[in-house]
C-alpha cells in the first residue's frame, strides 16, 4: 500500500462498533465464560468483601478497599489481554481457545499490571491538573494493552507506540470514550431498575441494598468488560490497518 493511500485511509467509528460486535457475537459463549473467570467472579468476591468491610472499622475499611481494587484492577487487565489475544485470532479466521486466551492474559499479569497502573497514575495525574489533559493521555495510550499482549514490546514502549498508533484518530476515539461511556450509563441503567422493581417487589428491601446489588454489579461488569476489552482489541487492529496497511492475517502471525 502507498504511502497516499494510508495516510487517505481514517479510522471509521461504524466499523469498529460493527466489528466488535461481530466478533462478540461469533465469540459470545468462550468470550462470556472469559468474562464471567475474570471479571463476573472477582466482582462477587469484591461485593462480599464490602458487605462484610462495612462491619468492621475505617482502618480495616481502607484495606479491603486496596485489596479489592487490586482484584477488579488484575482480574480486568487478564481479561483484556485475553480478549485481544482471542479478537486477533478470530479476524484471522483461528479458533478462540478459553484456555489459550486465559494463558496469554496471565502470562503477561507482570507487565499488564505495569501498564495498567502507569497508565491509571498517568490519567488521574492529568485529570487532576485539568480534566483536558487526563482525557488527551487515556486516548493517546488507549492501545496499550493490545500493543502490549501482541507487539510484546517493553513496557515503557506500549505507551509510545500507541500514542503513534492513535495520532491522526484521537478526536474519532474520544467519539468511541463517549458512545461507550452512555451506553454503559444506559445499560447500568435498565439492568438497576429492572433488577431493583424485581427485588422491591418482593418487599425484601435488605435483598435489594446487598446481594441484590452485587447481582447487578455483576451482569453490568460482565457486559461493560466484553464490549470494553473486545473493542479495544478491534480498536488496535483497525488503528493497525490505517496507519500501516497490516492486515489480520500479519497481525496474528506474531503469535505464531
Amino acid at each position: 500500500m502507498t504511502t497516499a493511500t494510508m495516510t487517505a485511509d481514517k479510522l471509521e467509528i461504524g466499523r469498529v462498533i460493527q466489528q466488535t460486535f461481530e466478533v462478540l457475537g461469533r465469540n459470545f459463549v468462550t468470550f462470556l465464560v472469559l468474562a464471567v473467570i475474570l471479571t463476573g467472579i472477582p466482582t462477587v468476591i469484591v461485593g462480599l468483601i464490602q458487605m462484610q468491610a462495612n462491619e468492621t472499622d475505617s482502618a480495616t475499611i481502607w484495606a479491603w478497599f486496596v485489596t479489592t481494587g487490586l482484584i477488579s484492577g488484575v482480574a480486568g487487565l487478564v481479561l483484556q489481554g485475553a480478549l485481544t489475544y482471542g479478537a486477533i485470532h478470530y479476524l484471522n479466521d483461528r479458533r478462540v481457545n478459553v484456555t489459550e486466551s486465559i494463558t496469554i492474559g496471565l502470562r503477561s499479569f507482570l507487565p499488564l499490571f505495569a501498564v495498567g497502573l502507569l497508565y491509571g497514575l498517568a490519567v488521574a495525574l492529568g485529570s487532576l491538573l485539568l480534566l483536558v489533559p487526563g482525557i488527551m493521555i487515556a486516548v493517546a495510550w488507549c492501545v496499550a494493552v493490545p500493543v502490549l499482549i501482541a507487539e510484546r514490546k517493553p513496557v515503557m514502549d506500549t505507551f509510545g507506540r500507541s500514542a503513534e498508533l492513535t495520532r491522526g484518530s484521537r478526536w474519532r476515539i474520544f467519539g468511541l470514550f463517549l458512545i461507550y461511556i452512555l451506553a454503559y450509563l444506559v445499560i447500568s441503567a435498565i439492568i438497576g431498575a429492572l433488577a431493583g422493581a424485581w427485588l422491591l417487589v418482593g418487599g425484601d428491601s435488605d435483598l435489594a441494598a446487598g446481594p441484590g446489588q452485587i447481582a447487578v454489579n455483576f451482569v453490568t461488569n460482565v457486559v461493560s468488560s466484553l464490549i470494553g476489552a473486545t473493542g479495544g482489541a478491534v480498536l488496535y487492529t483497525e488503528l493497525r490497518r490505517v496507519r500501516e496497511g497490516a492486515t489480520p492475517n500479519a497481525l496474528a502471525a506474531i503469535f505464531d
